[in-house]
């Protein structure tokens, strides 16, 4: 098939060149270019016009009523919007598809002005982002009907319970269907047989239900099923525990180093003044409060040493209560701030960091909390475009999260993973870094990288939990809602592009001729059937 692709972003040139490199013929119509990209396409046999894709004439003189698809993929909505509507009205066969933003937008477009689909890489890649942080991959999500579906990568290990199981035994377990599986020895097989036994580094992916798939993983061990006990002691801004971490560091050093020399003087005076263990510590905390009883004093008789040490802890006494009320009344103040600011406050555990509140961070905040996990959200602008909406959602802080004092107000020591989704390559690395060196328990670290070759590099070297470009995860199921009308989904795996499509029971046998495979049966529904077509460039965009 020949395609027309407008725009040279991100998103633009990884679906032209797997376009390409899929066996299409490509037209890249584009303002400008990026010289190495129109380098590697050209060489990859894309023809590329520059100039502006609203203008009709332009857009005819490329080539438009020569090609069966177009994909409008400017970081612009409405340039997408008007470039697909003038498509179509201009060349009414073209299967258009444009890139959106704006996800209810995008429904409207798809229902009244006869766009053929409306994406969001933003939206196609946050549930990737989620997935990676909680150990698995999620290979690609999809609706069927009003349902979430998706496809997970499974790693059998020598610690994995699929080690030693047949695909049969696996898909009863788990409520899946064995999509593909590729062995050590780099065999790949779709549909696999059920008496297929995995080994020691098999890859299996499974697809079906979000549930089912949600069942694999560690996220429902970090999912706190929310009852109205649990809902008002998370929203409780003033226990001990959140006084005590939203303190300041230096000033729970010193109250620490005041305690213990309180403990110390305990055990000074209970043998120097013969007193009980309790009489002692009751003495100490009437001299540091300043109380003075005097049913217990330091006599005229004792030692010069013990009554120059009981002036001490007068002294730093006086400095231990000033601490003690600095904790609490700098705790509560900040708490009622934020209170006021988002009516939220940051969890005591097992919650998401979220750095980095722009498209992607945003949509990785809507999609773990569908998933009823608590993201905490850090930007660098009190002002950002998405800040006032999730702050009615979630706790979110403003500030550098380079800054290890930012980390902490997000309770990094015990959050469950920590996502970077700034559009620096530079700022995430930086970020992932320092949550590695942070104190507490082992947090997952996942980080957007633009450039898909880089961020292999940066997963494979630093040893990060994840680093994905959300232009690669995205771009196959531009390719596929454009070149293989009906697709629900697609991605690339091992040099294979795979598309998803839903069919009823009366096209599988069309559909199986085309040479696509049955791989789920819904009874009342349909069927799931896969589509495999190879890849010129084994390696482009695999996972």
């Amino acid at each position: 098939m020949h395609g027309m692709i407008c725009g040279l972003g991100q998103v633009g040139y990884r679906v032209a060149l797997l376009a390409l490199h899929s066996g299409h013929k490509v037209t890249v119509v584009t303002i400008v270019a990026r010289p190495e990209w129109e380098r590697e396409l050209r060489a990859a046999g894309a023809r590329i016009f520059f100039g502006d894709a609203r203008d009709e004439d332009f857009l005819v003189s490329a080539g438009l009523h020569q090609v069966d698809w177009l994909i409008s993929a400017t970081s612009n909505d409405l340039t997408n919007i008007e470039i697909a509507l003038d498509a179509k009205r201009l060349h009414p066969e073209v299967r258009t598809v444009a890139r959106a933003f704006d996800q209810y937008l995008a429904k409207r477009l798809e229902s009244s002005f006869g766009i053929d689909r409306v994406l969001a890489m933003s939206q196609l890649a946050a549930p990737a982002y989620v997935s990676s942080a909680f150990g698995d991959e999620l290979v690609a999500t999809f609706l069927w009907g009003d349902d979430r579906y998706g496809v997970v990568k499974v790693s059998v290990t020598e610690a994995h319970e699929f080690l030693g199981k047949s695909v049969a035994e696996i898909e009863k377990k788990t409520g899946l269907s064995a999509l593909m599986t590729f062995t050590s020895d780099l065999k790949a097989q779709t549909r696999p047989a059920g008496d297929l036994i995995l080994t020691h580094g098999d890859t299996i992916k499974l697809v079906g239900p979000e549930t089912s798939i949600l069942a694999l993983g560690s996220l429902p061990k970090h999912v706190e099923k929310e009852t109205a006990a649990s809902k008002a002691r998370k929203n409780q801004p003033f226990s001990i525990s959140k006084i005590w971490s939203n303190a300041p560091r230096d000033l729970r050093i010193l109250l620490l180093g005041l305690l213990t020399f309180m403990m110390l003087s305990t055990i000074i005076f209970k043998f120097c003044l013969g007193l009980s263990p309790v009489d002692a510590f009751y003495f100490v905390v009437s001299t540091v409060t300043t109380t003075g009883y005097g049913d217990i004093t330091v006599g005229a008789s004792a030692p010069a040493a013990l009554k120059l040490f009981t002036c001490l802890v007068m002294l730093v006494g006086s400095a231990a209560v000033a601490t003690l009320y600095s904790i609490i009344t700098d705790a509560l103040i900040s708490a009622r701030f934020r209170q006021l600011a988002t009516g939220h406050v940051v969890p005591d555990e097992n919650h998401v960091i979220v750095v980095g509140l722009g498209d992607v961070g945003f949509r990785t905040c809507e999609e773990l909390l569908r998933l009823g996990v608590e993201p905490v959200g850090i930007d660098l602008h009190p002002d950002g475009k998405f800040i006032t909406t999730l702050r009615t959602q979630m706790a979110v802080i403003t500030g550098d999260a380079r800054e290890s004092e930012i980390l902490e107000q997000a309770n990094v020591a015990t959050a469950a993973a920590i996502i970077a989704t700034t559009s620096d390559d530079t700022v995430n690395l930086s970020i992932g870094l320092l949550a590695r060196e942070e104190p507490g328990r082992r947090r997952r670290i996942v980080l957007r990288i633009f450039d898909d070759r880089f961020a292999g590099k940066v997963q494979s070297t630093v040893a990060f939990d994840g680093a994905l470009s959300a232009s690669r995860i995205a771009a196959p199921t531009f390719l596929g809602s454009a070149a293989y009308p009906g697709s629900l989904a697609s991605f690339v795996v091992r040099g294979l592009l795979i598309t998803v499509f839903a069919r009823s029971q009366a096209e599988l046998e069309p559909a199986r001729a085309q040479g696509e495979t049955l791989i789920l049966n819904h009874p009342g529904r349909g069927v799931l059937t896969i589509l495999a077509t190879r890849l010129h460039h084994p390696n482009i965009l695999t996972p």
